[in-house]
């Protein structure tokens, strides 16, 4: 089985990984280069309009790209630090954990296309989403194709388990053979307007039950019941096969 992860634009290129593992360069290495060169050639001004950013945050882009590097800096698993890595604590895997998790994470990626957690990358911003114009494919989706769907369902053996946001989920999930078995979490939390999904706590949800699953050397589906973090339990009359909910009744911030 496959675990699929959404990325991060938060990174942490200073501190240093805790254990000891091999280094390697991702897979569509390639690729990402001619990503890297097709944004150097952009202004900041057009920058700031591909991304909808700021120009000052476009700036800083314009010279991560203008230095960008396929040399990568760091493991990708022990870089992203956003809401999804919060509740993964990296830097407490233990060695034999963090080889289960080489096997079984690929997390997505509109530079890299996807990175497992071993692969180095360096300063990178850019959504999937993102309309950009690369050997004449026009924007990310296109030119990723089913080139991506096609590496995760020749290791998934079967399983998926889209731990994705929708933006970068969709470009692998639409495209994965029908005899690839799909799972899709959901987290539910009771809130002052009835019962319900929070963005931000899906968010971090996934994360935190990505470690789990890696804790638990999860493979099937049927383990994800036993699931329970944060007030969370699985919820069968929410529950699908393929969608698994998972239920709080108090709603409260996740405290990692």
């Amino acid at each position: 089985m496959l675990i699929l992860l959404t990325p991060s634009k938060t990174m942490d290129f200073t501190s240093k990984v805790p254990i000891s593992i091999p280094a390697q360069a991702p897979l569509f290495l390639s690729d990402a280069e001619l990503i890297a060169k097709s944004i150097k050639k952009l202004t900041v001004k057009e920058i700031t309009t591909l991304m909808k950013a700021s120009p000052a945050i476009a700036g800083n882009v314009k010279k991560m790209y203008t230095n960008w590097s396929p040399k990568g800096q760091k493991p990708a698993l022990w870089t992203y630090m956003g809401d999804v890595y919060k509740g993964m604590y990296a830097n407490k895997l233990d060695k034999n954990a963090a080889w289960w998790a080489e096997d079984h994470i690929v997390i997505m990626s509109g530079l890299y296309g996807l990175v497992r957690p071993f692969d180095t990358i360096s300063p990178y911003r850019l959504e999937m989403k993102a309309a950009l114009t690369v050997s004449g494919k026009i924007g990310l989706y296109d030119f990723w194709g089913t080139k991506l769907a096609r590496y995760v369902e020749a290791q998934a053996n079967g399983i998926v388990y889209n731990l994705c946001s929708d933006e970068y989920g969709k470009g692998v999930v639409k495209n994965l053979s029908s005899n690839i078995r799909i799972i899709t979490p959901v987290f539910y939390d009771k809130r002052p307007s009835g019962v319900g999904r929070a963005p931000i706590y899906n968010k971090m949800m996934r994360g935190v039950m990505a470690r789990w699953m890696i804790d638990h050397r999860t493979e099937t589906p049927e383990q994800l019941q036993a699931f329970t973090m944060h007030g969370y339990a699985y919820d069968t009359a929410r529950s699908t096969p393929d969608a698994p909910a998972f239920y709080r009744k108090t709603m409260k911030p996740l405290v990692f």
